[in-house]
């Protein structure tokens, strides 16, 4: 669980800057300004890691050689000189040869040093020989120290609910800090860095202050969070920084610490195809394709109608098999619908539920579907007959009526 913040095993030289050319004839620099030229080489610290240094440990540290002069240095060599309480170990390159230096050009040098078990807390040198021909001088470089008689750990890990599953929402994760030292940490910070398929609750859900922290004591820390839909199943980490200050230092000790989790599997339910052919009426049929979208097997698979009293519907059955679906796998559910004779043609919002089972558990997930409602097929031709056609043939049978009967009486006469 622990990983331990020490350098490895590396020593790298990096050149960077960009070389100035010097014009005119090279100088045969003499003594005095052979002396000026070497004062201005300096080492500068960039960092250590860790922040700051522990006593006993090993650790990684970085600082640069650069000329602030205005002369180009030429034979440049730097050596990491073995000064209390900083140690350079046997097998690690102790002198860099630099060759020309110009003025603004640095050289970046990291390193691996031991820092000595009786160190003092506060700020200490480390000294290297900045040489050129046959002149050198000590450059100091300060770099701050922490005995390490505060030692922060986590414990006490647990999840709420037990088992976290993609898609759900406002889960918790409870640690503790636990003090393993004999010193007081003061102003503890704990900070989580979550995968990118847990979701922070809010801007500060990875944050916890718990204030200073005395030998042997402990605090608990509470963070929440959502998992995403998408979140792989199985064990994943979770790295974590604790931030600390200590009575003898005003520098921030920064510590990590990185712990699992399991992401249980589950099955998901996405609906990917709908079909139906639903009259006023009429009995119809409606089909309801269903994937599991999830990472594990889903048994006794169902989807029902969510029955309300606001629609016009009636159902042969309510809820219908779809079976074992393994992930990926898809299945049909069949409902035979009666709209009522008095439905309005038009579509309509139902609320469906898909059920399903892994070991023991259920799993549900709803979801909304249209569904279009047509008019009644007419019997026959199934056409209606317009309304000037029909008072046209209302006309002609009258007129059909008087002429027969004026054709009738005339005859009579």
């Amino acid at each position: 669980m622990k990983t331990t913040k020490t350098a490895a095993v590396l020593t790298v030289l990096l050149f960077i800057g960009t070389a100035v050319a010097q014009n005119g004839p090279t100088q045969q620099p003499t003594s005095s300004n052979t002396d000026t030229l070497a004062t201005e080489l300096d080492a500068v610290l960039i960092n250590t890691d860790p922040v700051p240094l522990q006593t006993g440990e090993d650790a990684d540290t970085t600082f640069k050689i650069v000329n602030n002069g205005n002369m180009e240095a030429e034979d440049v060599s730097a050596e990491i000189i073995d000064s209390y309480p900083f140690s350079l170990k046997p097998d690690r390159q102790r002198t860099y040869r630099l060759g020309s230096i110009t003025p603004g050009e640095e050289y970046q040098i990291s390193t691996d040093i031991k820092v000595a078990e009786d160190a003092s807390d506060g700020s200490h040198n480390l000294k290297v020989r900045l040489s050129k021909d046959d002149f050198s001088t000590i450059a100091k470089i300060p770099v701050e120290v922490q005995s390490e008689d505060i030692d922060l750990n986590l414990a006490n890990l647990r999840t709420t609910p037990e088992e976290i599953r993609p898609d759900t929402e406002d889960n918790k994760l409870t640690v503790s800090v636990v003090n393993n030292g004999d010193k007081e940490a003061e102003n503890t910070v704990l900070n989580l860095e979550f995968p990118e398929f847990l979701e922070e609750r809010s801007s500060f859900s990875t944050r916890q202050s718990l204030g200073n922290l005395q030998p042997g004591q402990s605090k608990q820390a509470e963070f929440f969070f959502d998992v995403s839909e998408d979140a792989p199943s199985g064990r994943f980490q979770v790295n974590s920084t604790m931030d600390y200050t200590s009575d003898d230092s005003t520098a921030i000790i920064q510590k990590e610490e990185t712990f699992d989790v399991f992401m249980s599997a589950k099955p998901q339910y996405e609906v990917v195809n709908t079909s139906s052919n639903l009259q006023v009426g009429q009995t119809g049929q409606l089909r309801v394709t269903v994937r599991n979208t999830g990472n594990e097997e889903s048994t006794s698979t169902r989807v029902r109608v969510l029955d309300s009293s606001d629609l016009p519907f009636s159902y042969r059955s309510s809820s219908q098999f779809v079976g074992t679906l393994d992930p990926g796998q898809e299945g049909t559910a069949v409902f035979q619908i009666t709209p009522e004779s008095d439905a309005v043609e038009k579509e309509y919002l139902v609320d469906f539920e898909i059920r399903g089972v892994k070991d023991t558990e259920v799993f549900t997930e709803a979801t909304t579907l249209d569904l279009p409602v047509d008019k009644k097929e007419q019997s026959g031709s199934g056409l209606p007959v317009p309304a000037p056609l029909l008072a046209a043939l209302v006309v002609i049978g009258v007129a059909g009526f008087y002429f027969r009967d004026r054709l009738t009486g005339t005859e009579d006469e």
